[in-house]
């Protein structure tokens, strides 16, 4: 990849209207997207190449060149050659790319007061190649993150660039001065290939909202809506990195029971983080909730052989429904846990400093709110909760896809919807941005954080909800979830009817069980209290 040159420009977007998105770009984002997907391992060495250069000469080229005032509307473009594999007609062939970089000096000032050191920025992306990975969303987006999993790069349509770059200095404001629990953008550009197909596709830097050096045993997408809300994702193991809002109802019947003035906190920020984004007119945004459970996981040794192998516990819940699959989780642990664990522990500590993502902070809660005796609760700072049968658990919710305004596209959506299901019009993702407000925090606050009324000591020694309800609640309630676990599905069948041998695991690797999975059947659960 030859560089050629550079050009700095300034954007006007002080005319355009967020709220009248031509539909033309909605049209043309599965272009871009497949084009991106074809060429995805192309465009991510030259957008982490180009991403460093940018870091490395900002101080000579941008603060030299940008005048007092223009650091929110400056741009930067690097114009390369890019040699291109030989093909059987043209043999070896050159193709021009340009990737721009937008406001770098204000990016610049907003990863500081994020408390993102120049020298972080720069180190987590000279680590090495992106890595790819899939995006469960209905936007097509495609997806990278860094080598050390601190920030994930995403692609955007160009009214969701514009966006961010006409909000740019609120986004300053409020990371500064305001508890928030915002997704933080901490850089925006674009990679434009004079190619058959040519076209600008934004690439949005974010910080990563889940902790990597932890494991996040499950992922939830909430909007408060009903229509379409339950998972996709077949897989099991896989399933529960993309769950959504009716796979939480069914898990967590009766919500998460924070310590008060945690709740307290946590609903004020999100109340005060949802009301500018419905002030903005953005709406189908979701809040994304990682929960790592600390008591359903635990370390047996007693086969004396040093392995160290991974159980559940059954439970009526989460914890049932990995239960009632019967694969071995051992399966994917390391061969060499002792030597892994040895690595573990020399990297933690880097991992953690970088991870800046930590709720009880944002929230401006005490680092001492939150589970004693446990390092990564004390380090990672997750919001310290228990499930209705007495599980500790820790939470790591973050608001994201902030930049979707509702549109013309949208407004058009909404309307389709409603003539084609008036029932349940107010059900689906996308509604108005003021009815969107009420139903999300109303999901929120009733079903799935709950305030305990209690401080967190006095939370750990009160009974379990499960052990105070009658025992036909609780059938009832086994009898609604094996209803939702044993619905059949296509990709089960395959599996069963064939002897799998390999589990795929998030980072695509393929690991070698020890064992044939004969079977993924889902059993049904006994309630608790009836075993």
């Amino acid at each position: 990849m030859n560089e050629i040159t550079d050009s700095i420009n300034l954007l006007n977007l002080d005319t355009w209207n967020a709220t009248e998105t031509s539909i033309l770009s909605y049209i043309k984002t599965p272009i871009q997207n497949t084009f991106f997907a074809n060429n995805s391992e192309l465009i991510g060495t030259a957008l982490r190449q180009s991403i460093i250069y940018f870091a490395e000469t900002l101080n000579t080229t941008d603060r030299l060149s940008c005048t007092l005032g223009n650091e929110f509307r400056s741009t930067r473009t690097h114009k390369y050659q890019v040699l291109c594999p030989p093909d059987n007609k043209t043999g070896e062939t050159t193709t021009p790319m340009e990737i721009t970089t937008f406001a770098p000096i204000a990016f610049e000032y907003l990863r500081t007061i994020i408390g993102i050191s120049r020298n972080d920025f720069h180190t987590s992306f000279d680590q090495g190649d992106f890595i790819s990975f899939a995006n469960t969303g209905r936007s097509g987006s495609q997806m990278y993150k860094t080598q050390d999993d601190a920030y994930v790069i995403k692609t955007l349509r160009d009214h969701e660039a514009k966006l961010l770059l006409q909000t740019l200095s609120g986004l300053y404001l409020r990371y500064s001065h305001t508890c928030s629990l915002m997704t933080r953008y901490v850089g925006l550009y674009s990679v434009n290939i004079r190619s058959i197909f040519s076209s600008e596709i934004y690439c949005v830097v974010m910080l990563n909202n889940l902790p990597s050096v932890l494991d996040v045993h499950e992922v939830y997408d909430l909007k408060g809506s009903s229509v379409g809300r339950f998972s996709s994702i077949d897989l099991p193991l896989k399933r529960l990195k993309a769950l959504k809002d009716l796979d939480f109802e069914s898990f967590y019947p009766y919500g998460i029971r924070l310590p008060h003035e945690i709740y307290r906190r946590l609903r004020l920020t999100l109340e005060n983080d949802i009301f500018d984004l419905r002030k903005m007119m953005i709406t189908d945004y979701s809040l994304m909730l990682g929960i790592h459970h600390l008591d359903d996981y635990h370390r047996d040794n007693e086969n004396g052989d040093g392995q160290s192998k991974v159980k559940l516990r059954p439970q009526l819940g989460i914890s049932s429904f990995l239960a009632a699959i019967n694969i071995d989780r051992a399966a994917i642990e390391s061969p060499n846990p002792e030597e892994k664990n040895e690595t573990d522990n020399e990297s933690n500590e880097k991992f953690i400093t970088k991870f800046i993502m930590k709720p009880l902070h944002l929230i401006a809660c005490p680092q001492e709110d939150t589970f004693t005796g446990n390092t990564m609760a004390s380090s990672l700072l997750g919001i310290p909760g228990l499930t209705h049968d007495g599980h500790r658990v820790l939470l790591y919710p973050a608001l994201i896809d902030c930049l979707q305004t509702f549109d013309y596209f949208k407004r058009v959506q909404h309307t389709l919807q409603n003539l084609r299901d008036p029932k349940r019009g107010a059900e689906y993702s996308v509604i108005q941005p003021d009815e969107y407000e009420k139903r999300i925090l109303r999901f929120l606050f009733e079903k799935v954080f709950v305030d305990s009324k209690q401080t967190l000591e006095e939370l750990l020694a009160s009974p379990n909800i499960c052990d105070t309800l009658p025992d036909n609640v609780n059938i009832e309630r086994c009898q609604s979830i094996n209803e939702r676990l044993t619905q059949p599905r296509e990709s089960f069948d395959i599996i069963q009817e064939s002897d799998v041998k390999y589990i795929e695991e998030t980072n695509g690797e393929a690991i070698q069980t020890t064992e044939v999975i004969q079977s993924l059947t889902l059993q049904p659960l006994t309630p608790v209290g009836l075993q």
